[in-house]
């Protein structure tokens, strides 16, 4: 059993120590030691979260558990990144939800979140710290880069490429063989029917280009 700290106390912090404990109870053997959770807040610097104690800061409980592995539960991308950035030298394992369905052809890097129910199919490539969330299905031999972000619902076709740190809202979905390009994102309920753009935002009232 390895011992596993969580960066971040906030909601997806507590989903990411909820699979964790399901994949203990699931499992013959536990898998993890929850030794606590990391937060840059310094109001969550002491204390205790999902009944688990507060470590401080991430770099803090870097230094003071340097064996341990890490799981990022931070939704926004940017961040996430920059998370890992400054605690290289851990392991991050990927952390998959035990009723999630996860074709073997499925290719997945460290890092990665697969949530309640999610559904990864043949022949598909998920980047390193990708959240693909509750309900979400990612089609035959589609790609999603590293630090994407697939929403709770979304339904990605057959052969479509999601760019790295894109953000696909809750219930979107694509056409199949469509491309989401780095650092775009497409809004809650929304349909891609054409490629958008890095950089770019679609939502139902048309495509928005980045102002960076």
């Amino acid at each position: 059993m390895r011992d596993l700290f969580i960066v971040g106390a906030g909601g997806f912090g507590r989903e990411a120590v909820w699979t964790v404990e399901r994949i203990n109870k699931a499992a013959a053997e536990p898998q993890w030691r929850v030794i606590g959770f990391a937060d840059d807040d310094p109001a969550k610097s002491s204390g205790n979260f999902e009944g688990y104690p507060m470590l401080g800061s991430p770099e803090r409980a870097s230094a003071d558990n340097p064996g341990a592995s890490v799981f990022i539960a931070i939704g926004d991308n940017k961040i996430r990144r920059d998370v890992y950035r400054r605690l290289r030298g851990h392991d991050f394992p990927a952390i998959i939800d035990p009723t999630a369905q996860v074709s073997p052809t499925t290719e997945f890097r460290h890092g990665v979140y697969i949530a309640v129910g999610a559904v990864v199919s043949v022949g598909t490539d998920i980047g390193k710290f990708v959240i693909v969330n509750a309900r979400a299905g990612v089609g035959h031999d589609s790609t999603v880069g590293d630090f994407a972000n697939i929403a709770p619902g979304v339904s990605l076709s057959g052969h479509t490429r999601i760019g790295e740190g894109a953000f696909m809202g809750t219930n979107s979905c694509t056409a199949p063989g469509m491309t989401v390009g780095d650092g775009a994102a497409v809004a809650c309920g929304t349909p891609v029917l054409k490629d958008v753009a890095p950089g770019c935002t679609l939502s139902p009232f048309g495509m928005l280009k980045s102002m960076q």
